[in-house]
């Protein structure tokens, strides 16, 4: 059994080198999108097809985490966030150097699998070498660096692709990387394997991810192809079957990949649902904003970077007070807030016009920034909390894999509905928009997303904080 550090310094550096992983996670899943339209047009491809550079990576995320998670949890939390970093910069220097659109996805599937590796350990790392009454504090520093890492990666994107070429977006990963194996072999305690070997799931792990990428890909491609496509029929037909197959098998099994029975706890349920929810909006909106602001605002990229680096700025402003403030007098009302202002946001977004200016869209960017800010820290402390006892590793495990899942499926669902919004005569190439087209699928886009969130305000209020609740 690890031991409980002792020493704040090493805490504290144990948490920089968290943060760090995370910040090259979450920059990497959103550091594209600014560029998005630049790659398009390089590639020749049209808004939803490109959107795959962002989906290819955040779903290795989603889909591996929990099975590197698994593998943590049986000592290897080292080795595997080490390992994690060496795959995460070579592939970051793959994508760099990537001479045709399918080698950059197969960089990004690369890529992908090291940042899974590090975002699988981060939560563990946290719970196993922390003391209980910094779990708060900890979580805070983890969302906020992947909070800040996503917010930031547009702007960053945007700024580098100005100045440099979108290929830099992925060669500046190469010194940090190199950087961060260094010092995480320094700072994280060495391993120690746990003596009791139970068997890995290894048939529900692998039914698990091929639904989630059967289903991916029929959810983006689905207003592209038709619901009558033949491979639009097929990938949710396999998507239907994978899911099947893995409930019954994850029921059946004594030692299940996923102990669905930790869903039977409708407080653990709701909360976790309602951070899924603020996820998948965050990431429609971050993938939503680069086109606006080319397209609607006519910001070049250096611009547009800098208008984007406002919700990152706030999120690392805020988010770490506010997950110490949730230690002291609890997280339901941090998210209950978080919620509201998502809604806010997004009613910002949903009217605002390019003749209006530039402060709602500054207005909208700043509650953007502090969704994070005072989420970060209490939803995902709340979240293990909320999991039954015993389970507190699944319930970090199943947190983590709610941020990227709710990247990957925010990106894709915001896609999908982009592009049936803007395409009625078929698939159009994201330079041949009309910017009055573009406006209005970008409007209805947001608006489907201010609804979903009212979901979440709900599921935030009804759960009361462990501590209310057994006074």
């Amino acid at each position: 059994m690890p031991s409980i550090l002792t020493d704040p310094l090493h805490q504290k550096l144990l948490l920089v080198a968290i943060a760090l992983g995370m910040v090259m996670d979450g920059l990497d899943g959103s550091i594209v999108n600014v560029a998005l339209p630049t790659i398009a047009a390089a590639f020749d491809t049209d808004a939803g097809t490109v959107s795959w550079v962002i989906i290819t990576y955040l779903l290795m995320m989603a889909g591996l985490l929990l099975v590197f998670g698994k593998i943590a949890d049986r000592g290897f939390m080292k080795g595997i966030f080490i390992v994690g970093l060496v795959l995460f910069t070579v592939g970051s220097a793959a994508c760099g150097f990537s001479p045709a659109f399918g080698i950059l996805l197969a960089a990004r599937i690369v890529q992908g699998l090291g940042a899974a590796m590090i975002a699988a350990v981060a939560p563990l790392l946290i719970v196993r070498y922390l003391p209980p009454q910094k779990l708060g504090t900890g979580m805070g520093v983890l969302a906020a660096a992947s909070s800040i890492g996503f917010a930031a990666g547009p702007a960053l994107g945007g700024i580098i692709t100005h100045f440099l070429s979108w290929h830099w977006i992925f060669l500046i990963n190469i010194p940090i990387g190199i950087f961060g194996i260094l010092f995480s072999l320094r700072v994280i305690p060495a391993d120690l394997p746990s003596a009791e070997k139970t068997p890995f799931d290894l048939f529900g792990a692998v039914t698990l991810f091929g639904a989630m990428v059967f289903g991916i890909f029929a959810l983006e491609e689905v207003s592209a192809l038709g619901v009558t496509d033949p491979v639009i029929i097929i990938t949710t037909v396999l998507c239907v079957l994978f899911t099947v197959l893995f409930i019954v098998r994850e029921l059946r099994t004594a030692s299940p990949f996923i102990d669905l029975r930790i869903f039977r706890k409708w407080q653990f349920s709701s909360v976790l649902v309602a951070f899924l929810i603020i996820n998948v909006v965050f990431m429609g909106v971050i993938y939503l904003l680069p086109f606006y602001l080319s397209s609607a605002m006519n910001f070049d990229l250096a611009v547009s970077g800098l208008f984007l680096l406002i919700p990152p700025a706030l999120t690392g402003l805020v988010c770490i007070p506010f997950g110490k403030w949730s230690d002291r007098y609890g997280r339901r009302w941090f998210m209950v807030a978080a919620c509201i202002v998502v809604l806010v946001f997004n009613g910002i977004f949903a009217v605002m016009v390019p003749e209006s200016g530039i402060l709602p869209l500054i207005l909208g960017l700043v509650l953007m920034g502090l969704v994070f800010g005072i989420a970060g820290g209490p939803g995902a402390s709340r979240i293990i909390e909320n999991a039954p006892k015993g389970e507190e590793g699944t319930g970090s495990s199943l947190m983590i894999t709610t941020v990227y899942f709710g990247g990957v499926l925010g990106t894709a669902v915001y896609a999908a509905i982009f592009t049936f919004a803007t395409a009625a005569g078929g698939v159009v190439a994201f330079t041949d928009l009309e910017p009055a087209v573009f406006l209005s699928g970008f409007r209805f886009t947001i608006l489907v997303g201010l609804f979903i969130s009212v979901i979440a305000v709900v599921l935030s209020y009804v759960v009361r904080d462990e501590k209310k609740s057994a006074e």
